[in-house]
């Protein structure tokens, strides 16, 4: 009778545990090694990509790296913060629904930065708020993310959505795919595409009113390979296509590219 319950209960849990437990006694199972409450990953590296949004003169920048999480409910990824408040289980083991909100440091972008900036002022960088919604199944996810900018540096409002698939080419070598999509309102567009009548006076390019919409449409690539137990090395390929107002602006249409490519590779431990 106590060999049936065991079975039963293994079954119920984990499916793939029936045909061990049916091999050898309940109390001979080799049990999971306990999951740690933190992880915390550090590291640095460089990526190469536009230097600003739009612009098709690419430079290399030193890029860190911190990703923590504590127990699936708080997690730091680079300048973004979160919390997962609700997780609903699916209906396999791995299926996961999270809800939560965010926090993240938005870059600004100065006119020193490219010849096509002169004249443009400062973009100064910002603190925005957030939620997110995503869910996971199989080697499958997709999410949603919306953030607020709440520091006055461009008083805008983004949506990004994004559909994502992991594959295991073997216990060392892990790729992630990710198709995604932005939105954007008027305010972010007019303060990173738009140009005002004193910014025309001063940079020589035509004035230009941007309005919100679809801003752009990309792909990423990241290949993460185990070096040993704690080193990893992660490398990452991107491409993202200007939409709309955004490619109409004379920084992208006349002065840059509406094709944006980016590429990096980072070296990291994990504690």
């Amino acid at each position: 009778m106590k060999s049936t319950v065991v079975l039963v209960a293994a079954a119920l849990f984990a499916l793939p545990l029936a045909a061990t437990a049916q091999q050898q006694p309940a109390q001979q199972q080799p049990e999971k090694p306990a999951k740690k409450d933190w992880d915390i990953r550090l590291g640095a590296g460089a990526s190469y990509q536009p230097d600003y949004e739009g612009s098709d003169d690419y430079e290399v920048s030193p890029i860190p790296l911190l990703m923590v999480s504590y127990k699936d409910l708080v997690f730091l990824r680079g300048p973004m913060l979160g919390a997962n408040l609700f997780t609903l289980q699916g209906p396999r083991e791995g299926d996961k629904l999270q809800i939560g909100p965010l926090l993240r440091y938005q870059m600004g972008r100065d006119e020193g930065d490219n010849d096509a900036l002169r004249g443009l002022g400062d973009i100064d960088a910002g603190a925005e708020v957030g939620a997110f919604i995503t869910y996971r199944t199989g080697p499958w996810s997709t999410g949603l993310t919306v953030f607020r900018d709440v520091t006055d540096a461009h008083d805008g409002l983004t949506a990004k959505a994004s559909g994502g698939y992991m594959h295991s080419f073997g216990p060392k070598l892990r790729a992630r795919t990710e198709l995604y999509t932005t939105w954007a309102d008027d305010n972010y567009t007019q303060t990173f595409f738009g140009i005002t009548a004193a910014q025309a006076r001063r940079s020589g390019l035509r004035q230009y009113t941007a309005e919100g919409g679809i801003k752009d449409v990309g792909l990423s690539l990241d290949l993460d390979y185990s070096l040993t137990e704690n080193w990893g090395i992660t490398g990452r390929l991107g491409y993202k296509r200007l939409l709309g107002d955004a490619a109409d602006s004379p920084l992208v249409d006349g002065k840059g590219s509406a094709d944006q490519f980016s590429t990096g590779l980072m070296l990291s431990y994990r504690f």
